[in-house]
Formats: structure tokens, C-alpha cells, sequence
């Protein structure tokens, strides 16, 4: 497919939005754009998550603290709403993905540990098991519906902290209204986004969906949809480009 139109054409019919860098994109070279949609056609329409969820995938990587593309963010919502989506299920979807800033204290924590450690501190006497991390575990594997092990070194540093990331990861799970496999699906999206590659929480959240009864086809179909972001990089560039040439 090499016609313009036909190209945008197509494009707009498996992203539900059109835009002045699209549209740049595909003057600088309709033939990498062309591709980019044999690309996108198979991660979207793979079969095994509707367009809506697709979208809600790439506004999660999308607007997630490791990429934070505005316009790209603003345009997926376009695109959701455009394919069904409510108000309420894009709402939550940034809550969701909102708690990607937990990984810092996540990789963070064990790292302190095991350099305290080295310098002759105890770990017990610094971060001791007691009742309130026992409390702080059972607050999060009710929300939750899981625990890990690798949780249990962010719990014991600081019960009290790790307490409000409870109660601010789990609001979705309280008040909101997408399918905890969805849930769990948009977790594994902006841990695998290529900005982060966060594989602990990949795995951790991979075993979650599976739990909830998704399929590995469905895993892999999220994947799919996020590599196609990497397009995001030639819609930037070619805008500017552009101007520059101009």
C-alpha cells in the first residue's frame, strides 16, 4: 500500500485518530509508514483483545512515568473513545498506570538493604518483622489479591510508607469498573514498555492475568501493541524535521 490516502485511510481505521505529525509522518516517507501499518495491524487486530482494550494499553505505556508522551497520550484517549470506552475506564487506566513510581523503591530498597548489610548493619535491627508488617502484608494481599516475596523487603523498611502505596494502588481495585484481568493486563503493558522492561513486575503480573483467566495469547497480544509505540519515535522526529526543513 503505497497511496497517501489510502494510507491514512488505513491508519485511521485501526488507531480511531488522525494528526498534523501523522500527517508529517507520512509526507517524509509513506513507505516506512506503510509498514509501520503491516506492523500495526497485526499487533491490533491479533484476535484476542478488542480495539478498546488496545487503546486503553497504549494510553497505560503511553502516559506512564518512564515515557509521558503528552500528545501521544491525548491522542490514544481520542482513539479509545473513538472505539468505546468510557470516561470512567480511561480514568482508571491512568490510575493504574500511575503506580509505575513504585519501582524505584522497589529496585531501590533490596540494593540499600544488601549495602547496609555490606557496611555491618543488621537488617533486622534496621527494618524488624513485626505486627505492623504483618498488618501492612494482609491490607495488601486483601486489595490486591496477591503477595510476592520481592514486596517483603519494601514492606519491612517502612510499614508506614508502604501502607499508603497500598491504599493508592488499590483504588482501582476498590472503585473501579475494568476486569481485574484487564487490570492485570495493563500492568503487564507498562512494565514490558520499552521505556521501563521492569521483567519482576512482568513476571509478577504476567502470573496475575494468567490467574484471572487470561491467555498467553492475550499476554502476548498486550506485548505486541506496546512494541508498536516504538512508531511514536518517527511521529516526533518527522514533525520537527519538517520545521527544520521548512
Amino acid at each position: 500500500m503505497s497511496d497517501q490516502s489510502a494510507l491514512k485511510a488505513e491508519f485511521e481505521r485501526l488507531h480511531g485518530f488522525w494528526s498534523d505529525a501523522c500527517q508529517q509522518a507520512l509526507q517524509e516517507n509513506a513507505p516506512f509508514f506503510g509498514d509501520y501499518l503491516v506492523m500495526a495491524r497485526a499487533a491490533l487486530e491479533g484476535g484476542h483483545l478488542d480495539r478498546k482494550l488496545c487503546d486503553l494499553v497504549m494510553i497505560a505505556a503511553s502516559a506512564s512515568v518512564t515515557h509521558l508522551n503528552a500528545e501521544a497520550t491525548a491522542l490514544h484517549i481520542e482513539g479509545a473513545l473513538s472505539h468505546g470506552a468510557t470516561r470512567k475506564e480511561i480514568a482508571e487506566t491512568l490510575q493504574i498506570a500511575s503506580v509505575l513510581g513504585i519501582h524505584a523503591y522497589m529496585v531501590g530498597v533490596p540494593a540499600l538493604i544488601e549495602e547496609a548489610t555490606a557496611a555491618g548493619h543488621s537488617v533486622d535491627a534496621l527494618f524488624p518483622l513485626n505486627a505492623q508488617f504483618e498488618k501492612v502484608k494482609a491490607e495488601f494481599t486483601a486489595a490486591r489479591g496477591y503477595w510476592s516475596d520481592q514486596l517483603e523487603t519494601m514492606v519491612r523498611s517502612s510499614p508506614a510508607f508502604f501502607e499508603g502505596y497500598t491504599a493508592f494502588s488499590s483504588t482501582p481495585w476498590r472503585h473501579g469498573t475494568l476486569a481485574p484481568v484487564v487490570k492485570e493486563l495493563l500492568y503487564v503493558a507498562i512494565d514490558v514498555s520499552t521505556t521501563h522492561l521492569f521483567e519482576p513486575g512482568v513476571r509478577i503480573h504476567t502470573r496475575n492475568a494468567l490467574r484471572y483467566g487470561a491467555t498467553p495469547a492475550q499476554v502476548l497480544q498486550v506485548m505486541q501493541v506496546v512494541s508498536c509505540l516504538g512508531f511514536q519515535s518517527f511521529l516526533l522526529g518527522a514533525a520537527h524535521l519538517a520545521r527544520a526543513a521548512s
